[in-house]
């Protein structure tokens, strides 16, 4: 079961592409953990003081492995050094995975077997 991780943290008043990139090392290290399929941070376009983050993994197992790495403790000393004033980041487990696009390149008109075409 792959698990994905994602969410926001906000730092108000931050250069939040500046946090970004000072972690980048930690992000590099991360996305070469075993398990880990993505491991993206970003800053929102519409809100430059809002962190989009996007992970997933492989397992729970490897997102295990992930908050016992080094490189998560990392990250996480690297953001307290910033004055976070929100966040919500959730846990979700994916029972299935399928392309988005059709062979012919078109979105798909069902998903894991059930129409989303409308009607």
């Amino acid at each position: 079961m792959r698990i994905i991780v994602a969410g926001w943290l906000r730092f108000d008043g931050c250069d939040c592409a500046e946090i970004i990139r000072g972690g980048g090392r930690h992000i590099a290290e991360s996305r070469a953990e075993e398990g880990c399929i993505a491991y993206d941070w970003a800053v929102d376009p519409l809100e430059p003081s809002k962190i989009n983050v996007f992970e997933a993994w492989g397992s729970p197992q490897a997102l295990g492995g992930h908050f016992r790495h080094a490189s998560y403790r990392a990250m996480r000393a690297h953001l307290e050094t910033f004055p976070m004033t929100g966040f919500d980041v959730k846990l979700y487990s994916v029972a299935g995975v399928e392309p988005v696009y059709t062979a012919e390149g078109q979105p798909r008109d069902a998903i894991f077997g059930i129409s989303i075409a409308a009607g």
